[in-house]
């Protein structure tokens, strides 16, 4: 290191203004200094304190201490060793034993072996004269290698392509932009032309109008960076959403202190129980902390706030899972803590659905009616859940559902058959819907609960650990057995009030519910009773209350009368929804939930098998639903021909040209109509 860069005994620092001179060390790791101009000012600093105030040391240029593309050029390379022999002596060949005569420091002088070096090097791309290798010498001194890169292949300063551009252009160009954000598409073209419109009304005859084009276009390339301009509108209106200022995310390190609620059209058409096709809509409630979705819901129309209070309550209570489904059940988990979930949850067991449990306590909304309403926010005051209102017009605001959408999008609704894609510009020719709201509903269950959180994500990284993603059930387990929580004061009947009634008879067969069979072991003493002693044949007297979930048509439940307890009651065709135009719902993934971590064979996420399923159920679904949209077809053509063949007029022999002359026609056995009465 050069003289000036070293702290030596007698330099003087600045210290809160005032100079002080390093006069001698003490002890061998302490500074002892005098205030400059006095002899019995002293101060005494550790070696760090004085490295402190002193500063660093400065380099006088912006070489780069190594290079920029891996390694340093060939060329380079070349041109230090010959450097090196030249005013060192030392020899280009690391396996030669001594310097060359030519070269000797012992025998030769330094000018001989310069000029021996500039013939050596005449004729060749490193040919180079007395001057330059005096030059590229005294580079190598003070910057080394990095030096001569610098000093040999020379590149210009680098500086953003609108510093020197007018201030009064730049402003027209941005206001143009800005004015373009609500209106449609344009192209670069018609934005200069509005650029050069505006200069001349504000700065009529200035030089400034005259901008060249070439020129005027970069400075508009430049400025629409970030705001898209010129691509789809959808895109600009978005980008234009973005705060404008420094981007940063909100850190949850509890679960459920920061989770967040949204809807969207699910990318997938499914039909309806009447034959309809539709996209439903999907709701989320989203945890930040562990990326886990609390709880969702598909609707077949737009959900109000009382759907929202019935997801809110799903969320806290559990699920149960589909008997006979590919979802994954809690029993079967090797990485949730299990046991503890049920302690904190009495309402959890063996058949609960695989998800994480976790009570929300502050959750994020957007300025929708749905979840302003009144019902929603009663839901939420009523267990003491907080309601975060997001800005107007702010996705930001809530960013990790958004996100997690996309990846419903992209790694669900995909491979589902009916795909629509996530825009207008990515659906197929035709749609082709083969799911029902039942099988999409167990379709997504499995996924949530077998591939998305055993899947690593890439947003749960530890500060030390950044280089591993976890998954969401390896995050909740973690955050779980720091701060559980404490258990709820929340009732079944709390849950059951939210659904809404219905007055069913509880027959022999079991409970008859839209077009539906709903049966339980445990309905043997009610079926075919009354709690009013009514006749047998008076069924509005017979008929008990049932509650049911509009968004979960495998069960309903009912009350029973004596013992006050709940009976859940399953479809009983769960196991047999099968049919040429509806998907089964049976998506076999695994039978037991897989033991492990991420990324071995236990807790892999099962994409491989859940896709072929799905597939190989859509493919025979498909060609069951053509083969009968085919005979259909060809039955109504047979009976088009045969209507056709039935109803051909016939056609009588009219008399020979010859005889025309002949005819009567005012004779009343020909009967003449003209053209307009015909085609009346």
């Amino acid at each position: 290191m050069p003289q000036e860069y070293k702290l030596r005994l007698g330099d003087a620092v600045e210290i809160d203004g005032e100079t002080w001179v390093w006069e001698a060390v003490r002890r061998g790791s302490e500074a002892k200094l005098r205030r400059e101009g006095s002899a019995t000012d002293w101060m005494v600093l550790s070696m760090p304190e004085l490295l402190a105030v002193a500063g660093t040391a400065r380099r006088d240029t912006v070489v780069p201490l190594r290079p920029l593309h891996g390694t340093w050029a060939a060329d380079v390379l070349d041109m230090e060793k010959h450097l090196l022999e030249v005013f060192q002596g030392l020899p280009m060949s690391p396996t030669a034993e001594g310097p060359r005569p030519l070269y000797d420091l012992a025998t030769s002088t330094q000018e001989e072996r310069i000029a021996s070096k500039v013939r050596e090097l005449a004729g060749t791309s490193s040919a180079r004269s007395r001057r330059t290798l005096y030059n590229l010498w005294r580079v190598y001194q003070s910057d080394g290698v990095a030096g001569l890169e610098a000093r040999m292949h020379r590149t210009g300063r680098k500086r953003l392509a609108i510093a020197t551009a007018d201030p009064r252009l730049i402003d027209a160009i941005d206001r143009v932009l800005d004015d373009r954000v609500t209106l449609p598409t344009s192209t670069r073209r018609h934005c200069a032309t509005l650029v050069r419109r505006a200069l001349e009304q504000m700065y009529p005859g200035d030089p400034l109008c005259g901008v060249k084009d070439n020129t005027l276009q970069g400075y508009i390339n430049e400025r629409d960076a970030g705001r898209y301009s010129f691509d789809k509108a959808t895109t600009r209106r978005t980008a234009a959403n973005s705060p404008a200022r420094e981007y940063y995310s909100i850190g949850a390190h509890q679960l459920g202190a920061v989770c967040e609620i949204d809807s969207t059209k699910l990318d997938v058409q499914v039909w309806d129980d009447k034959g309809n096709i539709f996209r439903p809509v999907l709701t989320v409630l989203f945890d930040v902390a562990s990326r886990v979705p609390l709880a969702w819901a598909t609707h077949s129309d737009s959900p109000n706030g009382y759907d929202h209070a019935l997801l809110l309550a799903r969320a806290i209570v559990g699920r149960r899972r589909v008997p006979g489904s590919a979802a994954a059940a809690l029993s079967g988990s090797a990485t949730l803590p299990v046991a503890l979930m049920k302690q904190v949850n009495p309402y959890l067991d063996d058949d609960s659905l695989a998800v994480p449990w976790i009570f929300p306590h502050a959750i994020t909304i957007d300025g929708g009616a749905d979840y302003r309403s009144a019902t929603f926010e009663a839901a939420c005051r009523a267990f003491g859940i907080t309601l975060v209102l997001a800005p107007p017009r702010a996705p930001t605001a809530k960013p990790h559902v958004e996100r997690n959408f996309g990846t419903i999008s992209s790694d669900f609704a995909t491979w589902l058959a009916g795909a629509t894609g996530n825009s207008v510009a990515n659906r197929g020719e035709r749609d082709c819907p083969t799911l029902t709201m039942d099988s999409l509903r167990l379709a997504l269950d499995a996924w949530i609960t077998t591939v998305y959180l055993n899947k690593q994500h890439s947003g749960l990284r530890s500060p030390l650990f950044p280089g591993r993603a976890w998954t969401p059930n390896q995050m909740y387990s973690a955050l779980f057995e720091v701060g559980p929580g404490v258990q709820l004061p929340f009732r079944a009947e709390d849950f059951f009030a939210l659904l809404p009634p219905a007055r069913r008879v509880v027959s022999d067969e079991g409970i008859a519910f839209r077009n539906r069979q709903y049966d339980s072991p445990l309905l043997g003493n009610l079926r075919n009773r009354s709690v009013t002693g009514a006749a047998a044949g008076s069924r509005q007297a017979r008929k008990f209350d049932i509650r049911f979930d509009p968004y979960n048509t495998n069960a309903v439940w009912i009350q029973h009368p004596e013992t006050l307890e709940w009976i859940e009651c399953w479809d009983k065709a769960i196991d047999q929804k099968a049919a040429w135009m509806v998907a089964e719902t049976e998506i076999k993934l695994s039978k037991r939930f897989p033991i492990g971590d991420a990324g071995s064979a236990g807790d892999a996420p099962k994409t491989v098998e859940f896709l072929d399923e799905i597939e190989r159920r859509a493919r025979r679904d498909v060609r069951a639903r053509n083969r009968h949209l085919r005979d259909t077809r060809n039955k109504s053509n047979d009976e088009h021909v045969a209507r056709a063949a039935a109803d051909e007029p016939v056609l009588i022999e009219a008399d020979s040209l010859e005889k025309l002359d002949d005819i009567d026609w005012s004779s009343s056995a020909y009967d003449i109509v003209t053209v307009k009465e015909l085609r009346s």
